[in-house]
């Protein structure tokens, strides 16, 4: 997409591929901050503000290449959608939300933060999340906190995630961290999906859809597919299918899709809450 860059500000004017709405309400991001004039985000240790006004949006950050990755800039979301067009039901979920980019975001962040999501709802996920950044993570120069790096959650036992509100996935959390402080290599991108999403599944806390959703937001694996009961609706509608499971619906939909999977599963998600 046409973008610019200018006194640390990266200038965006075409809003049909970029709607900070449509991309932070997805369900993919969990550290962002609405306010008056827009939106405050917070990925790793890098912040930047958000605000759009007279059909601009104005990304403000003293990094402007990491967030030019972070939100996909790079990709044409028109051709994806142009692409995605002749399938049942995304003429009117790509209308609905078509401003959805999937962003580029650290996968030892997805992994702690979609085990924190598991059976949860939007407020109590960021409440966790922003108390655990509070309690390890770095102060950053806009008083907000960066996520922790792994080493800083090392030995840190079930009670401390419990008094996050973590609830039962406080033992996850404290067995995921310890996997990650002692051997397991996050690095799948060159994986087969097969044997990234294995990998993904033997660590505590991560059953298929939370590999999934890992898979799809920390390392961009587009031809997997997300099913929730909202994705389970969708199927349902368009292939008027009864009784399936969620790991079968998965599969079907990612093969249906192929390598647009993950961008099909996103508009649908964001069109189903609200119209099925």
């Amino acid at each position: 997409m046409k973008y610019e860059i200018s006194c640390g500000k990266i200038l965006i004017s075409d809003t049909s591929e970029f709607s900070p709405k449509h991309i932070l309400e997805c369900g993919q991001v969990f550290r962002y901050l609405n306010s008056i004039s827009g939106y405050k985000i917070f990925s790793k240790k890098s912040f930047c503000s958000l605000i759009y006004a007279n059909g601009y949006v104005t990304i403000d950050s003293t990094d402007t290449d990491y967030f030019v990755r972070y939100f996909d800039l790079e990709r044409d979301y028109g051709d994806i959608k142009r692409r995605l067009s002749g399938y049942p039901l995304m003429t009117e979920a790509i209308g609905y939300g078509g401003g959805v980019r999937i962003l580029n975001q650290d996968p030892r962040e997805m992994i702690i933060s979609f085990i924190i999501s598991a059976n949860n709802n939007i407020p109590r996920i960021k409440g966790i999340i922003e108390r655990l950044c509070a309690a390890r993570g770095e102060r950053l120069a806009d008083g907000g906190y960066a996520f922790p790096d792994i080493g800083a959650l090392k030995g840190l036992d079930r009670d401390f995630y419990a008094a996050l509100g973590a609830g039962y996935r406080a033992d996850y959390l404290v067995r995921t961290v310890d996997a990650l402080n002692s051997g397991f290599d996050p690095e799948l991108d060159a994986l087969p999906l097969a044997e990234a999403r294995k990998r993904l599944m033997s660590l505590s806390g991560v059953g298929r859809k939370v590999a999934d959703c890992i898979l799809l937001f920390g390392y961009h694996r587009s031809e997997v597919f997300p099913v929730d009961t909202w994705i389970e609706k969708v199927y349902r509608r368009i292939f008027s299918d009864e009784g399936r499971s969620a790991v079968y619906i998965a599969d079907k939909m990612s093969e249906y899709y192929g390598d647009l999977a993950g961008y099909a599963q996103q508009y649908l998600y964001y069109y189903a809450r609200e119209n099925i």
